[in-house]
């Protein structure tokens, strides 16, 4: 339906154009245009009633995705809870962690996907405990995270983000033992 009135207002507009280089008759030009005049106004009056009734029906359907969203986050675990994006599609592996690690010493962890993907847009974050934000670990953006022990043990989670950088999968959050005997 929305095809069709926008066939009709480009015909409108290409008639206006043709009837404007027709400068033959000034009088056929000017009732012409005033008749394309009042059926642009008609046409437009026609389309913004039409999008303002297809937005109020977006956004129905939005509230209703919404309050369905809001029902299933109040059932996520707390570690899912704390994600940055939620809905991701697939469970990341965190392979390559030690039973402890001492501060400086080097930690080299792999995130493994559980099925073939295209997309390379990696993140790894870090937190101090479950009561902190997730920060993300700058520099560090394949599949493979080398970075130096913390002083103290931290959580790590990766992500892997999709071309259009919605979240694709992501790993549960592994803790990283710091101790320093």
């Amino acid at each position: 339906m929305m095809n069709n009135k926008w066939i009709k207002l480009s015909s409108v507009a290409l008639l206006s154009l043709y009837l404007a280089a027709c400068d033959n008759d000034e009088e056929v030009l000017e009732d012409d245009s005033a008749e394309v005049v009042e059926e642009e106004a008609e046409t437009e009056d026609e389309t913004a009633e039409e999008v303002e009734e297809e937005e109020s029906d977006l956004d129905s359907e939005e509230d209703s995705e919404e309050e369905e969203d809001s029902e299933l986050d109040t059932e996520e675990d707390a570690d899912s809870a704390d994600s940055e994006e939620m809905g991701s599609i697939y469970t990341l592996d965190i392979e390559g962690m030690d039973h402890h690690y001492h501060t400086g010493e080097l930690v080299e962890l792999t995130a493994v996907l559980e099925e073939d993907s295209d997309y390379n847009d990696w993140h790894w974050y870090m937190r101090e405990d479950e009561d902190s934000e997730w920060e993300i670990i700058s520099g560090q953006g394949t599949s493979e995270l080398m970075i130096e022990a913390p002083e103290s043990t931290v959580d790590i989670r990766a992500a892997l983000y999709d071309d259009s950088h919605d979240l694709y999968a992501e790993s549960d959050p592994i803790e990283l033992e710091v101790d320093n005997h």
